[in-house]
């Protein structure tokens, strides 16, 4: 039966109310990838550090304690902060350097480049009794960490000795302030192996706590490392006198160890360290503005 032209009419006004807007014609997608494109730097950290899988967890705090005064506790130092940054997580190298330092600091390492005069350029690298914190290695610390911010890599310096006679106490004020800041971030802090130990006493003070001890509580998966002392030298001040100041001979405690990390506590005082690092025998760094004859520290 053929309609009247006027029900064709209404049909097609009906079914064209229904269509939706034609869609624009569809070009083929991309094929998905497995991977997202990484933002990674690439950037050589060294010899990976044997057991440093087992301290450098995301958030970590790992307190290094050291011999003022050698190439190789800087250089291990900026090893293992490299290593976690290229991970891509922050990281932040605290290192036991006066807190007036911090704007010094900051704007030095934010050059591409520069002489390394103007980051020694103050009253703490040009003191008459260096101790070993502004030695030639701690200088070239500062300057590969430099390379690595502009390689790319999430590292700052943290500058927390703000100086006094109750050092303990303020130094771990400040990295309790810097670490409520930065939660997430991984804390790696080079400071002297008495100031890094988690127990009470000296001989000299029975009750005495030190930083790392005071900075447990808000702190408990803190790591302390204290160096494993094989022989060598450093740059040390027996006094509080320019020529009580030099390199000295050092003694070698116990066997030698692998390099790298170990957890393992010592046996005779458990309570002091989690373990030890391990960087051979050391070698002594003099003062950064007398080190004519200085080797390069090592990587």
């Amino acid at each position: 039966m053929r309609l009247p032209l006027r029900y064709l009419l209404a049909a097609t006004v009906v079914l064209g109310g229904c269509r939706t807007t034609p869609e624009a014609p569809t070009t083929p997608e991309a094929p998905a990838t497995s991977e997202a494109p990484t933002t990674k730097p690439r950037v050589d950290c060294g010899p990976t550090i044997p057991g440093m899988e087992a301290v450098l967890k995301p958030s970590a705090f790992v307190v290094l304690g050291e011999i003022h005064g050698t190439q190789e506790a800087p250089a291990f130092a900026t090893r293992l902060a490299c290593h976690a940054a290229a991970t891509g997580q922050p990281v932040r190298l605290a290192l036991e350097l006066p807190v007036e330092e911090q704007p010094r600091l900051d704007a030095w390492l934010a050059k591409q480049d520069g002489d390394a005069r103007e980051l020694t350029d103050s009253a703490f690298w040009r003191r008459e009794v260096q101790d070993g914190r502004s030695s030639e290695a701690m200088k070239q610390l500062l300057v590969r960490v430099r390379d690595l911010r502009h390689a790319g890599l999430p590292l700052q310096v943290l500058a927390f000795d703000p100086g006094g006679k109750e050092r303990d106490t303020t130094m771990a004020d400040q990295l309790r302030a810097a670490r409520s800041e930065a939660r997430a971030d991984t804390f790696i802090v080079l400071v002297g192996n008495l100031h890094a130990r988690r127990d009470v006493g000296a001989p000299w003070n029975p009750s005495l706590e030190f930083m790392t001890h005071r900075l447990l509580q808000a702190e408990p998966g803190l790591v302390a490392l204290d160096i494993a002392p094989e022989g060598g030298s450093a740059w040390i001040c027996r006094g509080m006198t320019a020529d009580t100041c030099g390199q000295q001979s050092l003694r070698s405690r116990g066997t030698a160890q692998p390099p790298g990390i170990s957890l393992q506590k010592s046996a005779d005082a458990p309570d002091r360290y989690d373990g030890s690092y391990s960087v051979g025998a050391l070698s002594a760094s003099p003062p950064a503005l007398d080190a004519s004859t200085a080797t390069p520290a090592p990587r």
